[in-house]
């Protein structure tokens, strides 16, 4: 999808002003084009803003971070290329911090509830998958993450996850790679088809930053989809709806 191609989605906007745009990213949509020449977030937010705006030219919009196609949540794009500069800066030196909830299946072992733990690895690349290992090498990169597991049941966990690094896959290879495929995840080994083939059950739901003009910290929050606690029972829903709201304050 180009720029002049007319938009037939109406974008989520969480948060906009001359500097960044804000928005929620459905699952099943790519952040930025591809091969494929599917529709990408990227290209209708741009062609969003030139209707909107009545813009004669070409609009800016800066990539700062990516969300995977099957992952919904909170994105950030830059408005201009000083703001883009600025926020790749602080994710660059981990000072940004990204939270996200994760719906996995049973680890093989009793899994501990409310307890930080945390994931570092070496990850690989190897075609379109990502592999975790546990010692160095050196075509491989470091990966850290911190979760806490938020509620089980005898199907399935959900779990809140601090990312440190930014890797491709990374939350999906690392959670895989304990026995926690996330679900509906069939490329890392999800075995429970909970959603749609176009998403898998982890959403970005909080980032926070230093405003890349003001200085100021600011948070942003993408509520869950509905489908994303499809796993459990209707009662568990609403005490796991306020529990996620306190753990991401």
């Amino acid at each position: 999808m180009g720029g002049d191609t007319t938009y037939n989605m109406t974008p989520d906007i969480l948060y906009e002003d001359n500097h960044l745009i804000v928005v929620k990213k459905i699952a099943g949509l790519l952040t930025q084009g591809d091969a494929t020449g599917a529709p990408n977030l990227l290209d209708e937010l741009r062609s969003f803003i030139k209707q909107r705006d009545n813009k004669p030219g070409n609009v800016f919009l800066g990539m700062v971070q990516r969300l995977d196609k099957p992952v919904s949540g909170v994105i950030v794009f830059a408005k201009t290329s000083k703001a883009a500069s600025r926020i790749s800066e602080q994710m660059r030196k981990k000072r940004v911090e990204k939270l996200y909830i994760a719906v996995t299946e049973l680890p093989p072992d009793e899994v501990k509830i409310n307890h930080w733990c945390r994931h570092e690895n070496y990850l690989l690349r190897i075609k379109d998958r990502t592999e975790v290992s546990s010692t160095f090498r050196q075509d491989a990169q470091q990966a850290i993450l911190e979760r806490k597991t938020i509620y089980a049941n005898k199907k399935a966990a959900i779990h809140l996850i601090r990312l440190i690094t930014g890797r491709k896959h990374q939350i999906r290879a690392q959670l895989s790679s304990v026995g926690m495929p996330i679900l509906g995840d069939r490329k890392y080994g999800s075995e429970l088809n909970e959603v749609s083939n176009d998403c898998i059950i982890l959403h970005a739901i909080k980032c926070t930053f230093n405003h890349p003009t003001t200085k100021e910290k600011v948070s942003f929050v993408a509520d869950l989809p509905k489908y994303l606690l499809s796993p459990f029972q209707q009662d568990r829903v609403l005490l796991i709806n306020k529990k996620i709201r306190v753990d991401i304050q």
